[in-house]
């Protein structure tokens, strides 16, 4: 039955995780409570009672719902303890994770004891006063039971239940919903028993490495139909029996391998693309970058020891030949720092028309140079520097140049050839950290508190630290931002469309690498959960 026709009334309680100090001093009376006799699915997963750490617990013929931190954001649901003054607050939003069920190997007793605790409660601003509630909170195993009766549910978050002698009660909330693919279980771990999360997940396949270092291709559809597409070396630097370490991405709905073997001086960086056949195709087995502009190509070195005149081109069935000026040092962010110098190199490069850009470092003149981004015509080798401001990472999209320097954000114009503030930032010594730019919205992390900002200064997950970012999607319409996993990070993956609305939030934790879009369906290795999701951005 649907929400107008459920006469029986079925009340639920929320479980938000408290510390037991938090509302200990406020607990007031035991009471008796008993698991309910039906079942309960919530957004497609059933929830078994008889071995879950937290179940369903039934208190005056009314059913409370037990829903844990994660569980509160699978329903769409945010929970905030204040402390004992102010106390525990819940509003409904639109963030989303992964079901997470609280399985353990001791069977529930049917009956069990819950306690009335004293502490305030606020719903979407609305103040809850459990003394005076017919069903209050309650407290068992050291979480907070929180009663919710149609008007929660419905009224307040918007969630469709329904219930019946052969279905139970059956609860969809209107967030984003994540389906979750498990992985198998002979994943690789890590030297302390935890799982390696060296996985990649594409529209069609789940790629993982396994105990023995093999990289094995699962279904999607079947993640427990597998097979081997490319085995592991031993380190040679290792104990002969530990494999390299190799990372794994999705990128253009292919899966990536790359690992480093040997020294960190004479050793080679090996890039692998994995074919949806279970073939390998090596793209690269040297300590050069290497980007591909349709049939041209460019490479610079990026291993130790980089000095002048190290980029190059070649076209389609030519052989390499040097490019720009010999001087330069070219991608890398160099500095100089009395007799010491070093960096590290940069990504950034981009072909517009005849004109590559990329970093630079004028290194037979450090003593006065700053790295900047120069300009280098492909056809000429004419090398132009576009501005004399420090520049260590910058950004091309459509007409226009992004980049930081000295704590502000300025914007050069390809046609026009003009440089322009867009906004002071941040004053010295702070700095900007890492910097991205969609359809003009610049987002950016402060290099003292590692937050996002956009523009405007807007702290867009306050109290998280940013982790990563990158553009994704078919046509880059999307930026992907990771947190770190902190009490503080409210959101732990932030997804934002072309206009700078957030398209996907979750508790959950993923680095970039592990995030695939393609159309609006979202993939990616949940490492909070350990398994590959999918779900459809808003």
């Amino acid at each position: 039955m649907k929400r107008g026709l459920l006469y029986l009334v079925v009340t639920l309680v929320l479980v938000i995780t408290i510390p037991a100090a938090g509302y200990g001093a406020q607990a007031g009376n035991a009471v008796s409570v008993t698991l309910p006799d039906f079942k309960v699915t919530l957004n497609g997963e059933e929830v078994n009672n008889s071995y879950s750490k937290y179940p369903l617990i039934v208190y005056k013929d009314i059913t409370y719902f037990p829903m844990t931190y994660n569980d509160c954001r699978f329903l769409g649901l945010e929970s905030y303890w204040r402390g004992n003054a102010e106390g525990l607050f819940i509003e409904a939003s639109d963030v989303t994770a992964a079901h997470k069920p609280y399985r353990t190997s001791v069977k529930n007793n049917r009956h069990q004891t819950a306690v009335i605790p004293g502490f305030p409660i606020t719903v979407n601003e609305k103040s809850v006063d459990n003394q005076k509630e017919e069903y209050p909170l309650l407290s068992f195993r050291d979480v907070t039971y929180f009663p919710m009766t149609w008007n929660f549910g419905v009224n307040e978050f918007s969630w469709d239940y329904a219930f019946d002698g052969e279905n139970g009660l059956v609860i969809d909330s209107d967030n984003i919903k994540l389906t979750q693919k498990s992985l198998p279980a002979d994943r690789a771990r890590n030297a302390g028993g935890t799982l390696k999360n060296n996985v990649a997940v594409t529209n069609a396949f789940v790629y993982y490495e396994d105990a023995q270092g093999q990289i094995m291709q699962a279904s999607l559809s079947n993640t427990s139909s597998t097979k081997q597409v490319y085995q592991l070396p031993v380190w040679t630097y290792g104990d002969g029996k530990t494999f390299v370490y190799a990372g794994l991405y999705a990128e253009d709905g292919r899966a990536f391998l790359t690992y480093h073997q040997g020294g960190a001086t004479m050793g080679t960086d090996y890039l692998i693309r994995i074919n949806d056949d279970g073939s390998t195709t090596l793209l690269n087995d040297t300590r050069y970058y290497i980007k591909n502009f349709g049939d041209i190509s460019i490479q610079y070195w990026i291993g130790p020891a980089p000095g002048p005149g190290q980029l190059s081109i070649k076209g389609e069935g030519s052989e390499w030949h040097p490019l720009g000026n010999p001087d330069l040092l070219y991608g890398w962010a160099w500095r100089v720092s009395g007799n010491q110098s070093g960096g590290g190199s940069s990504e950034d490069v981009y072909l517009v028309g005849s004109d590559l850009y990329i970093l630079g470092f004028d290194i037979m003149s450090e003593n006065t140079s700053t790295t900047g981004i120069y300009r280098v015509n492909i056809n000429t080798n004419e090398t132009v520097r576009i501005s004399a401001r420090e520049v260590t990472a910058f950004y091309i999209e459509g007409d226009y140049i992004y980049y930081a320097s000295a704590g502000s954000v300025y914007c050069y114009s390809l046609r026009e050839g003009t440089e322009e503030l867009l906004k002071e930032l941040v004053k010295a010594p702070n700095k900007i950290g890492e910097l991205s730019v969609l359809n003009g919205n610049v987002y950016w992390q402060d290099g003292l508190d590692k937050n996002l900002y956009n523009l405007a200064g807007e702290n867009l997950n306050s109290g998280a630290e940013l982790d990563g970012m990158k553009l994704s999607g078919d046509n880059n319409e999307y930026l992907v931002c990771s947190f770190a996993e902190t009490p503080h990070s409210k959101y732990r993956i932030m997804i934002f469309n072309r206009n700078g609305d957030v398209v996907f939030k979750t508790s959950d934790k993923a680095y970039p690498h592990h995030i695939y879009i393609t159309g609006k369906v979202l993939y990616f290795y949940n490492v909070t959960a350990g398994t590959a999701c999918i779900g459809e951005l808003q």
